[in-house]
Parts: structure tokens; sequence; C-alpha cells
């Protein structure tokens, strides 16, 4: 994803923004005839828009933005709004982590990641799904030949390896590692609810009051275990904690559901119905004055030995 950060001149006169062109043209500063020729409240701010999402850019140009774009002045363009003229002061590119660089050869990025072709073909029509790529060809070389953002379509294969890649500790070897004393870190994720019914002891509640803090007292490369009802929810708060940096966590497989089949057997299991609309808490934002008791109430679950 791409933030843009850009400055308009903005007129409703066709005849004042071919003006303020021939001015742009001949030299003049951008913020001077942007002072001269615009409209727009911007216009305080010396045309400054501020930050973006590379689509609302988009909607006004009519075209993709890239980095190549950067310090240049596009327009007139002429929208349902009216006349402008863009300068792009700044671009942003977000960046996912992964195994995915700009020098990593194509040989080596579809060893893998077999499926490379089929997700270049299919996100960017960059070549064909089973075509081989040349034995020196790069992200960077054939991003650069299709005229593609190097660093989108890392974030596209970084992401979709991840999503391909979840990390998982079965229920033995986490019996494993806790009988050696080689506990890791258990972040229970589930609701205060379900907690209440089972929980493996010593874990740490996370919920949205509270990651900030118990997030801060582990090292990024701890090895963290998530745990949560049947390793549904699981998945989706390790991408957030790769995101946030840390380096070293896994799903327990099947989640607390099985461990209380496999290994503490005097844990209750419950059930949850989600046909009636069950929601579990975000914990990475959630509404102020939620209040869980209101919760449980709401979405009981049902104990069973």
């Amino acid at each position: 994803m791409i933030r843009v950060r850009a400055s308009q001149i903005f007129t409703h006169s066709k005849e004042d923004v071919v003006a303020a062109k021939k001015q742009l043209d001949s030299g003049t500063p951008f913020e001077e005839v942007v002072t001269n020729f615009s409209t727009c409240p911007s216009k305080e701010n010396a045309g400054d828009l501020g930050w973006m999402p590379e689509g609302n850019l988009q909607s006004i140009m009519g075209q993709e933005v890239s980095e190549a774009d950067l310090g240049n002045i596009i327009g007139p363009v002429h929208s349902q709004y009216g006349y402008h003229i863009l300068k792009i002061s700044e671009i942003e590119v977000e960046k996912i982590e992964g195994p995915f660089n700009a020098e990593l050869s194509m040989e080596t990025a579809n060893q893998i990641f077999p499926e490379v072709h089929t997700l270049l073909f299919k996100e960017f029509h960059i070549g064909m799904p089973v075509t081989p790529y040349n034995k020196d060809e790069t992200l960077a070389s054939l991003c650069q030949t299709h005229r593609k953002n190097v660093q989108e379509v890392i974030n596209c294969l970084n992401r979709e390896h991840a999503d391909k890649n979840i990390a998982v500790m079965t229920c033995e070897e986490l019996k494993q590692k806790i009988d050696s004393d080689n506990k890791p870190v258990l972040l229970d994720i589930r609701e205060s609810w379900e907690r209440d019914i089972s929980k493996i002891e010593g874990s740490h509640i996370i919920n949205a009051e509270n990651n900030d803090h118990v997030l801060g007292t582990f090292e990024k490369d701890r090895e963290i275990v998530l745990i949560d009802w049947k390793q549904d929810r699981s998945p989706s708060f390790q991408k957030w904690l790769t995101q946030k940096g840390f380096t070293n966590m896994k799903c327990l497989e099947g989640g607390i559901d099985l461990w209380s089949e496999k290994i503490d057997t005097q844990l209750n299991r419950y059930d949850i119905d989600e046909d009636d609309e069950y929601r579990y808490e975000d914990i990475l934002d959630e509404d102020d004055g939620h209040d869980e008791h209101e919760d449980h109430d709401d979405h009981e679950g049902h104990d069973h030995p």
C-alpha cells in the first residue's frame, strides 16, 4: 500500500488553470502559483493536502501513482470537482517483512514460494503463470521491466507467503516444553468468559486495553504461543505480531479445545453458537465502554466435560 502526500492548485476556471500552468512552466515556484490561482482551502497551507491513500489521488489523476512521480507536477487534470494541478511531495510505501526482497533472484523466489508465477500474473499481470524466468532475473529487474512498484510486489509476496505459512506448535510439543521448564510465553487471546471456563495455567491474558503493556514485557525474539478456542483466531493475530516486529510466534494447534482433549482432560470444553452471531472481542481495536459481563450474557458458552 502507498500513502501519498500532495499539494494542489485548484480552480473552477479553465482560464485560470491554463494561466497557472504557464507560470509553472516559466519557473514560478509552486507555492507562489498556489497563492495566485488556487481557490481550495488548502491554499492556506501552500496547497498541501496532507497524507492520503494512493487510491484517493488516483481518483483525481485517473492514473496509478508510483515512486517515479515524486516531485513531479501533474496536470492540469479535469475532475468532477474542477481543475487540478498536483505536485507529489512525498511517497511512503508500506513494507511487509518476509523472505522476499528486491535483490532476490526469481529462481530462489520460486524455490521459496512455488506459486510465485501464478501470483505475479494474477495480481500484477507479470509474465505467464508457468513461464520460467531468466536465470539472472531478480525481483527488482522484473519489476523494472514491467514498470511495477517493486515494494508493492515484495509486499504482496511476503503477505501471501505469511498467509500460507502459519507456524504451529502441537499440544504435545507445548506440554514437553512446559515440563522441561523451557516454557514459551503463552498469550491467551480469547474473550474473558471463555477464559473463565478453561485456561492453561501461567498464560497471559491479552486484550484491547492491555496489549501494549503485555507485549512490552517480552523481547521480540522470545518464543510466543497463541491460545484461542480452536486455532481459528490466532493466525490473524500472529500476522499482526509480525507487523509489530515479533519474530517467533506459533499458534497452539487446535487451540485450547484440542489441548483439553489431548493433554489436560480435566479442563472444561465449550461450544460457541456461531449462528447466534457470535463475535469474539477485537484485541486490536475495541470500542470504549465494552462491558465484559454483558458480553458473557449475550454469548454464553455451553460447558461440557
